[in-house]
Formats: structure tokens, C-alpha cells, sequence
């Protein structure tokens, strides 16, 4: 379970190191926060390459509730102990790990906001957010999983505005690291590499490339 522990005095500092250093592994793994860079492992290598331009949308569409991605938990009924969040802002860097899987297509790809908007009419992909959440229970210690998904949607619009190409795309990760940074960057990555690899199959298809044309 998760302890809580208690030094009441030492003379020697190799004792309080000592002690710190246990009194860190003991406590509750991601306990009063923590915040994880979003990244991926190396992906799968593509059979196919492409030379297409492609505008997307600077920032993902947020469909969840709250800007959290995850929360640590203490106690059998795994009450939430700490919140989980990332680095930088999830939309923008979410969008950044999607453009890195399209360009490792050997896509052009460029992003644009309201104040930098494509030079010239085209189509638009766009990223949604439907799901980037995970946890952990600590009640098992030093047995502590920690375990989540995420879901983006891809959409991708013509000039008109007309929506010609949606598709989701599911990935989960979990891990057994003892820290909370560990433990949730681990399985994020995880659930993130697996998403972008449907990803790359998903733009490697003539479904998408013909819809590019459209």
C-alpha cells in the first residue's frame, strides 16, 4: 500500500539522505503532482513515401473536461491524490507529435492559425482531442501500475469547408515505473507511438491521398 512515513531526529546526514531517499520511494507514486513531456518512441518505418502538401491546424480541438491528463491515487478505494498535466500545452503539442508522423511520410507539412492562415485556398486537417487521460493505484506498493489511453480524430476539410476525410484513432500504454515522471511519461509514450502508427498506416492509404486531392 502507500506508506507515509515520519523522521523524528538524526545526527548523521548520511542517515537523513539515507532516509529521504527511502521516504521518496516509499511515498505515493505521482502524489501532489506531476507533469509529464508529451512524446513518442520511434516509429514504425514507412514502406511508402509521399511528397503532398499538407495545411493542419496549429492546435487540436479539445473535446475533453478540464486540462488535466491523469491522476495519481493513494489509499484501497484509490482516492485521487495528485493531478497529472503536461509540460506545454497538450493541443499545440499534440498537433506537433501528428505533423512528425505525417513528415516522416515525407508530407509537407505546415501549420496555421487564425493570425498565420494558409497563403493559398486548400485543405485542412484538423486534430481532435477525445481522449488523453491516465492513473495509477498505489494501494499495491511497490507493485504501482499506472495505465490510460488516448483518442484523436483526424478530419480533414476542403476549401468549402466540406469535411472529405474522419477517422479516430485509439492507443493505450501502461507502466510499472516506481516515479510518478516515469511512470505516467512511460505509459503516455506508449498509448501515443501506438496512435501515431495507425496514424502513418491511416495517411499512407489511397482513401487519404485521394481525399487530399479532393
Amino acid at each position: 500500500m502507500c506508506l507515509k512515513w515520519t523522521v523524528i531526529s538524526t545526527r548523521s546526514p548520511m542517515i537523513l539522505l539515507s532516509s529521504a531517499i527511502f521516504l521518496s520511494l516509499m511515498g505515493c507514486v505521482g502524489s501532489g503532482g506531476t507533469q509529464v513531456q508529451i512524446a513518442h518512441d520511434a516509429l514504425s518505418t514507412p514502406t511508402q513515401s509521399f511528397s503532398e502538401s499538407i495545411v493542419m491546424q496549429k492546435s487540436a480541438d479539445d473535446g475533453r473536461m478540464g486540462g488535466r491528463i491523469g491522476h495519481a491515487t493513494f489509499s484501497l478505494f484509490a482516492i485521487e491524490s495528485g493531478d497529472v498535466t503536461s509540460t506545454v500545452p497538450l493541443t499545440e503539442e499534440v498537433v506537433t507529435q501528428v505533423s512528425q508522423a505525417l513528415e516522416s511520410l515525407g508530407y509537407q507539412v505546415t501549420l496555421v492559425d487564425s493570425t498565420h492562415p494558409a497563403p493559398n485556398p486548400s485543405s485542412s486537417l484538423k486534430v481532435r482531442i477525445n481522449e488523453f487521460y491516465f492513473k495509477n493505484y498505489n494501494w499495491l506498493w511497490p507493485i504501482v501500475p499506472t495505465w490510460g489511453s488516448i483518442a484523436l480524430e483526424l478530419t480533414l476539410h476542403n476549401p468549402d469547408g466540406k469535411m472529405v476525410y474522419e477517422k479516430l484513432f485509439r492507443g493505450s500504454g501502461n507502466s510499472f515505473c516506481l516515479t510518478g515522471g516515469c511512470a505516467f511519461g512511460a505509459a503516455t509514450k506508449e498509448a501515443l507511438t501506438e496512435v501515431l502508427n495507425k496514424i502513418v498506416a491511416a495517411c499512407s492509404s489511397e482513401e487519404f491521398r485521394q481525399a487530399l486531392k479532393t
